[in-house]
């Protein structure tokens, strides 16, 4: 049986998920995907002092034989966790991103237990939120992204409520990376955490490093309002200003040049603005501009439907998925058409496409 030597944390879309499948690939460390093992630890515990009761609170006060049995079910499962990644004997380690949040329990549960936090800047977290909701399936339960406020709340939330615990702990227990140095300074890093950790990086330190690789950055993916709106909360302005990110260059009279989008997007607001820059950089051959575009006219509540059918014409680039769930609640013949053009582009037959959309056969 394994306990965890230390979590992973940092709130969402910060790149725990990287972090975590990096370090990974240590031949001594399994670091799990978000088992939750605090609340297994708690359940356990909650089932054992109601003697198995269906409908026992998980909230209910724990006897400590209770909750000496949620640990040793957690150190069971780490274990296992290792027997099956063939590293029997080695370390365990959990990540999941509300850790933040439950800095106080876990440390009441594994006082030896220590902690990494990675650290983003808050637009890039709100752009990959942006990203992430319309490429990766697994984010999307909405036609319509989440609004910035909330992704903001939250991120900020989490930072705070992490680093007001990791005051408390002792020395060594805790320590902060950046996204910004993994990805940039990824062997610098690593070498990092695996001293924090106890562990000697090895000749995996390559193998490791050689997965990360900076990528895109608030400058090319967030819109002038979007910036603006961030800056405008106070809460998150501050709170990036004291990790040491730099303030967004918004002002007239500042120097723009290194916000790219914000540049040509100050004056688009409505859905239909967008389009028509989409459709404008479309005519220049610029595809990144238009998506960039043609996603913002159907992300938010009010929506242009000529965004989808345009990215639904772009069958191959994963947007086009969120495009397609935009367009088929249209009554709308031409969306209709479109979204049977873009399925039979997927690889559906295109009779069953057209069936499936309830158009008649034939050539369209």
């Amino acid at each position: 049986m394994t306990a965890p030597r230390f979590f992973v944390l940092g709130a969402g879309r910060s790149g725990t998920s990287i972090l975590q499948e990096v370090l990974s690939l240590h031949p001594q460390l399994v670091v799990s995907h978000e088992l939750r093992v605090l609340e297994l630890a708690l359940i356990a515990a909650s089932v054992f002092d109601t003697r198995g009761a269906p409908l026992s609170d998980p909230n209910a006060p724990k006897s400590a034989l209770g909750i000496e049995l949620g640990r040793e079910f957690v150190a069971a499962l780490g274990g296992e966790q290792l027997r099956a990644a063939g590293k029997s004997g080695g370390v365990y380690a959990d990540k999941y991103p509300p850790y933040c949040e439950q800095l106080a329990a876990l440390d009441a549960l594994w006082p030896q237990a220590r902690f990494v936090h990675i650290l983003r800047d808050g637009r890039d977290v709100l752009a990959s939120a942006h990203a992430a909701f319309v490429t990766d399936r697994g984010w999307r339960r909405d036609r319509s992204v989440p609004p910035q406020e909330a992704i903001v709340q939250q991120w900020t939330r989490h930072v705070k409520a992490a680093r007001a615990h990791a005051a408390k702990l002792a020395p060594g227990r805790y320590v902060e990376v950046r996204y910004e140095d993994l990805t940039s300074r990824p062997r610098d890093v690593l070498t990092t955490i695996f001293d924090f950790v106890g562990l000697e990086p090895g000749a995996a330190l390559e193998t490791m490093a050689a997965r990360l690789r900076p990528g895109k950055t608030w400058r090319e993916t967030l819109a002038h309002s979007e910036l603006a709106a961030f800056e405008r909360d106070t809460a998150a302005s501050e709170l990036n200003r004291e990790l040491g990110y730099p303030p967004t260059a918004l002002g007239e009279s500042e120097p723009r040049v290194e916000s790219d989008a914000a540049n040509w997007t100050e004056a688009l607001q409505s859905a239909p603005q967008w389009f028509d820059a989409g459709e404008a950089a479309l005519a220049r051959g610029d595809q990144r501009r238009a998506v960039f575009a043609f996603l913002r006219a159907i992300r938010g509540p009010q929506k242009d439907l000529r965004g989808a059918l345009r990215l639904l014409d772009m069958h191959e680039r994963p947007e086009s998925l969120f495009a397609a769930m935009n367009a088929l609640h249209s009554t709308d013949q031409g969306a209709r058409s479109a979204l049977a053009r873009w399925m039979h582009a997927r690889g559906l037959d295109r009779d069953a496409a057209r069936a499936v959309m309830g158009l008649a056969g034939g050539a369209q």
